[in-house]
């Protein structure tokens, strides 16, 4: 009875050890026969060779020839490849290491080529197949090779239950249509782990899991007609499903989640239908419609994350199909062409308005999404008094947005990018915001005529704020403070005076002026304890202006010690007039260090005095 068992055993473990000539020890867990039987590398270029290394079969569609059971270790050459063929065989069973390929399957007749249950690995690609149709290439493992499996100009293959993993592309398409991509797992890959790519078309991708691939889950590039569906894609480095270029594409009920960037994300694509999908904790969005026209967004729910839809002009706008959405259980607020009206408070789970004219976003709150707010086109949108902290990517961004005014609001602790972010804005107020805790607190690129002020910007982790390609600004009484990088970058921004602001404790530079920064006024503020007590400013230009002459004031730094501040870089500019005290209208934390310090020391004395006094 014991030897029986054993014997049970022994014959329904899928990874079985076996012996094998010494020169060719394979891994135990890589086995799935009982036995292998050594092979040199086949080569095959016509039906005779094809039977001469076949143990079976006579090359019909009901009896083909079979080759089984083999173990090639190679490693200059092809482990099998075939060529030339006119009848059917099927390739299973096969344990095949080689450098160039494992199994190589050219200009074979349509409807003929079976590749199933063998193990491929360490080689530049895993199975090859090149102008060859209705192949069928099912339960293989494909571990550590360049690309796992690659189809070239080979339409209706049928891939199912395959696992690739470990090489740079689980699997990967070109030029081939009608394909069908089934259960197949695909995960560790450098690149992608599903890649269908130039004009592969007419594709039916449906309940494979891609994970943990070093790029996208799945990628399709310059395809088109093709049904992405049921997949579970997550843990990838970049996006869950990637489409570039691909046009009239559904993507629906997939589960997509935990992704470094986006669940999924369509760019330069047109008329692609994005349905139904699950979408949880990707970093960047769950749904990122960047730039692709006539997009359907239908009866998607996004947790913990949320959508992000630009499209361009408003004509392209009005083209997309947006509407059942959710975001943390509540509606996603996709709101095209409002007009004067304030928004109902609490309602959404993430508002998107575009192209909006004099609307109110008041007392609202919104957490644990993307970006909670974002403005494309919008004119005299007032925010106010709303807390947009603790979300994936940002809170507030605008573009090309005029005449908006933010104010008394709250924008922290954002995982990504940061508090408030602005593309092409003009005429932006920007009042009384706590920034702090993101990687930036408030970036404005290609801002014209901006306000920054009262404001508090704290321990962003890469810089507080950031100026670039801004003209025209007053950047004035903000609290700008122990930010991991520069307090204030300016980077080619002009014309812009910056007054009256706290620069404290900052690790790297209060402020760092790049060579195209020109014409900025910098004057009446507070240097403390900036740049790890070094020189507090840098400034590459020589065209800014680092005090008032006309009052003959310039900037309090708390390092100063006679004579002129010089500050950092190649202009070797200087606060000619430096301030022996705070100017007034500086706000001061009100307990910082020092000031903590002064509190204390009283104190300290007082408690001293009592104590020997009760012990008198």
């Amino acid at each position: 009875m014991l030897g029986i068992f054993s014997l049970i055993i022994l014959l329904t473990t899928t990874f079985s050890m076996v012996s094998v000539s010494s020169t060719q020890q394979v891994p135990q867990e890589n086995f799935r026969r009982l036995n292998y039987t050594t092979s040199d590398p086949l080569y095959i270029t016509n039906d005779s060779d094809l039977a001469g290394n076949a143990s079976d079969g006579d090359g019909s569609a009901s009896t083909p020839y079979v080759i089984e059971g083999l173990s090639i270790i190679t490693g200059d050459s092809n482990a099998i490849y075939i060529t030339g063929t006119t009848v059917n065989f099927t390739i299973r069973d096969c344990y095949l290491v080689g450098s160039n390929k494992g199994i190589w399957i050219e200009m074979a007749p349509s409807n003929s080529v079976e590749i199933s249950n063998n193990i491929v690995s360490g080689n530049n690609i895993g199975i090859r197949v090149d102008y060859a149709d209705y192949t069928n290439i099912t339960d293989n493992i494909c571990q550590n090779s360049g690309e796992g499996i690659y189809l070239q100009v080979s339409d209706y293959a049928y891939l199912e239950n395959n696992t690739c993993f470990g090489g740079d592309y689980g699997i990967s398409t070109w030029t081939s249509s009608h394909c069908t991509f089934v259960d197949n797992i695909l995960y560790s890959n450098s690149y992608n782990g599903l890649y269908v790519a130039e004009n592969s078309n007419y594709n039916n991708i449906t309940y494979n899991k891609c994970y943990s691939n070093g790029r996208e889950g799945i990628y399709l590039s310059n395809s088109m007609l093709s049904s992405v569906t049921h997949n579970e894609c997550y843990l990838n480095n970049y996006n869950g499903i990637y489409v570039l270029s691909g046009s009239l594409n559904s993507f629906e009920n997939n589960y997509l989640h935990n992704n470094n960037r986006d669940g999924i994300k369509i760019t330069s694509s047109d008329s692609n239908i994005v349905a139904n999908n699950t979408l949880y904790d990707n970093d960047w969005y769950g749904i990122n419609n960047n730039y692709a026209t006539s997009t359907s967004i239908l009866d998607n729910n996004a947790t913990k994350d949320g959508f992000g839809i630009f499209a361009g002009s408003q004509g392209v706008y009005d083209g997309l199909s947006v509407g059942g959405n959710t975001v943390n259980g509540k509606p996603l607020g996709y709101i095209n062409g409002l007009g004067e009206a304030t928004l109902a408070a609490n309602v959404y789970g993430q508002l998107i308005l575009v192209f909006c004219d004099g609307t109110i976003v008041k007392d609202e709150t919104i957490a644990d999404t993307s970006i909670a707010l974002i403005m494309v086109g919008c004119e005299n949108v007032t925010v106010d008094n709303c807390n947009f902290d603790n979300n994936n990517f940002g809170s507030i961004r605008l573009d090309n947005s005029m005449e908006t005014t933010i104010q008394n609001t709250k924008c922290s602790y954002n995982e990504e990018y940061g508090g408030v972010y602005s593309l092409g804005a003009t005429n932006t107020s920007i009042y009384n915001v706590t920034a702090n805790h993101n990687q930036f607190g408030i970036f404005l690129m290609g801002a014209t005529v901006f306000n920054v002020s009262h404001c508090t910007v704290m321990s962003n982790s890469w810089y507080n704020t950031r100026f670039q390609g801004a003209v025209a600004g007053n950047i004035r009484y903000n609290t700008i403070s122990s930010s991991l990088d520069e307090g204030i970058l300016l980077y080619d921004c002009d014309y812009t005076n910056i007054s009256h602001n706290l620069f404290e404790n900052n690790f790297g530079y209060a402020i760092y002026s790049d060579s195209g920064s020109m014409f900025n006024w910098i004057h009446h503020n507070a240097f403390i304890n900036n740049n790890q007590g070094d020189t507090q400013a840098y400034d590459e230009s020589l065209l800014n202006m680092w005090e008032d002459p006309w009052n003959m004031e310039g900037n309090y730094w708390d390092d100063w010690v006679s004579g002129n501040y010089t500050l950092d870089g190649i202009g070797n500019a200087n606060d000619s007039y430096p301030l022996g005290d705070i100017p007034p209208g500086v706000i001061i934390s009100e307990f910082n260090q020092f000031s903590l310090l002064i509190f204390l020391l009283p104190l300290a004395f007082t408690s001293v005095v009592i104590i020997r006094k009760r012990k008198r």
